[in-house]
């Protein structure tokens, strides 16, 4: 199975989903590589500062352009390959939604992000399997549910986990994190929405 985050504003956690995904699938005893595709390397960064401080992941992070993408294209059944996609390059961005079998769309519950989010979707919708995953979120807040509502009205297919706005989260970058924070229940959503 092939998972791309994207979207094409940076700072809405893609990275850091890829990494938390990687490790909810990696505890369900599945293989899992995670492809960083962007140019700013950040997963590859995390990877391997997490390995300079003696707390390697326990999964694979490999650096990959768009030709070595079609390689992943038909793995392993029990692998997952995560791709981490670059913002503002819609070229990379269509090649990952391309070799997918879902796509997740991390945005944090605010008008900019959330605005790029409509502007991505056209190129996903109708094609395949997908969520809008909101990160970075204040629970109890406004923003918080007119960004739902806004989803729900608009038809945009979006997963009822949200991931909560935590400091511990933020300090994770450069190790392995310890806490799910809500991630294996994304898994649960991905699979229910790939049976369904």
């Amino acid at each position: 199975m092939i998972i791309s985050l994207v979207n094409t504003k940076g700072g809405t956690a893609k990275t850091t989903s890829a990494i938390y995904l990687g490790l909810a699938y990696q505890r369900l005893g599945k293989d899992v590589v995670v492809l960083d595709l962007d140019k700013q390397g950040s997963a590859t960064d995390w990877a391997d500062r997490a390995t300079e401080v003696g707390d390697p992941l326990p999964f694979a992070v490999h650096v990959v352009n768009m030709k070595r993408l079609a390689k992943y294209a038909n793995g392993d059944a029990n692998q997952v390959v995560i791709i981490d996609t670059p913002p503002g390059d819609g070229q990379v961005i269509d090649a990952a939604i391309a070799v997918s079998d879902f796509v997740i769309m991390p945005t944090a519950a605010t008008g900019l992000d959330t605005a790029r989010v409509w502007e991505t979707l056209p190129s996903i919708q109708g094609r395949l399997p997908y969520g809008v995953l909101i990160t970075s979120a204040r629970l109890g807040t406004r923003l918080l549910d007119e960004a739902k509502a806004a989803f729900d009205d608009n038809g945009a297919a979006r997963f009822d986990t949200v991931i909560t706005m935590k400091q511990r989260i933020s300090s994770t970058f450069g190790t392995t994190p310890r806490h799910d924070e809500g991630y294996s229940d994304v898994v649960g959503e991905i699979a229910e929405a790939l049976t369904a």
